[in-house]
């Protein structure tokens, strides 16, 4: 279910089938909260600031009124940083029975077994949780850098067997999660969205973004996504004109996957560009800086595989991820002939990105 999720989140705007089949029990379902954060950090990273791409290439004149309406696409791509690709933390992380079953090996057999297992599953640990991050490399069985290693200090479990309180010393030893990294072969996270921007009015312009509700996968849920921005030219108070154009801008959006996944993301900044050329053909260099957010909310099942009625078999996880953008400088180029707008530009930040549009432009 969650390998749909994860698909999903890189093709909910366009459609780009390339993530590498991989079994649906060898994904989030199997790490708890504070491993699962660290895994998936680089793709919350990533598709933040695609999130935060691509929604300007001019910026609105300094006048009262000067319409204008265009409605095209934007393409975005951010960089993977080659750093990101393998994670060591220090978490809270609770056993399945099957992992727990392989840390107390040494016991097999010993008619207090089950109620060993048990306890260490009742347990959440501090340990150290190293591996592959969701970029880093595809799992591989032969080669153990490729799997998430969960690492067991020695410790003494004390548990009840029979009325009796027993303690029991566990080996240190590393017990591996058999999946590793799902987009090793792509250092590009690819986005999409339709874009309609309206203006002039007051030096203001709007812009949104916008699909419908899809009803996807059934074990998805539905799919929304909205986002919306002002520019706004504060020249329109000045009583003379500024050689360039000049705005303060603001842009939001929010993307929900049914329960599984809500996606946040914030910009704000100052924008310049200058236009050359007449109406209907010009060229606009543009450049602008902003303070940017973004963050995604997770929420899925831990499966302990617990066969006691006093442990839970399922594990209900619930967290938030921020992305690591904090600011970014964007430079780019637009460029206008009749009816069609095309641009391109660069963002320069943590996670560098890149975007091109096109759109029909009309205005009077």
């Amino acid at each position: 279910m969650l390998r749909k999720f994860l698909l999903l989140i890189l093709l909910v705007l366009v459609s780009i089938s390339f993530l590498p089949a991989s079994d649906p029990e060898e994904t989030l379902e199997s790490l708890s909260e504070d491993a699962a954060r660290s895994y998936v950090n680089p793709m919350v990273s990533a598709f933040g600031s695609d999130m935060n791409t691509g929604w300007f290439h001019q910026v609105p004149q300094g006048l009262k009124s000067a319409w204008s309406f265009q409605v095209g696409l934007v393409a975005m791509g951010t960089l993977f940083i080659e750093d990101d690709k393998f994670f060591d933390v220090t978490g809270k992380f609770s056993f399945t029975r099957a992992q727990a079953e392989e840390l107390a090996q040494d016991f097999a057999g010993e008619p207090f077994f089950n109620e060993l297992v048990n306890q260490i599953m009742r347990q959440e640990f501090e340990l150290d949780i190293s591996g592959p991050t969701v970029i880093g490399p595809s799992y591989d069985e032969a080669d153990p850098e490729t799997s998430i290693s969960v690492n067991f200090e020695q410790q003494t479990i004390t548990f009840t067997y029979q009325g009796e309180t027993m303690q029991r010393e566990l080996p240190a030893q590393s017990v591996k999660v058999p999946f590793g990294g799902l987009l090793e072969d792509y250092p590009v996270m690819p986005l999409a969205a339709p874009q309609l921007t309206i203006g002039t009015l007051y030096g203001t312009q709007a812009s949104i973004r916008y699909l419908p509700s899809i009803d996807s996968i059934q074990e998805i849920g539905t799919i929304s996504y909205m986002g919306y921005g002002l520019q706004h030219n504060p020249a329109v108070w000045f009583t003379e004109p500024l050689p360039f154009d000049i705005a303060v801008a603001y842009f939001a959006q929010k993307l929900e996957i049914g329960s599984l996944v809500e996606a946040d993301a914030h910009s704000y900044g100052i924008n310049v560009a200058k236009t050359f050329g007449g109406k209907m053909i010009h060229i606009t260099p543009y450049l602008g800086f902003s303070i940017e957010k973004s963050k995604m909310r997770f929420r899925y099942d831990y499966e302990t595989g617990s066969t006691s009625d006093q442990i839970p078999d399922i594990i209900h996880i619930d967290f938030n991820v921020d992305g690591k953008n904090k600011n970014r400088f964007t430079t780019g180029l637009s460029f206008r002939l009749g009816l069609l707008n095309f641009n391109a530009d660069v963002n320069f930040a943590k996670y560098p990105s890149a975007s091109a549009g096109m759109m029909l432009n009309f205005s009077w």
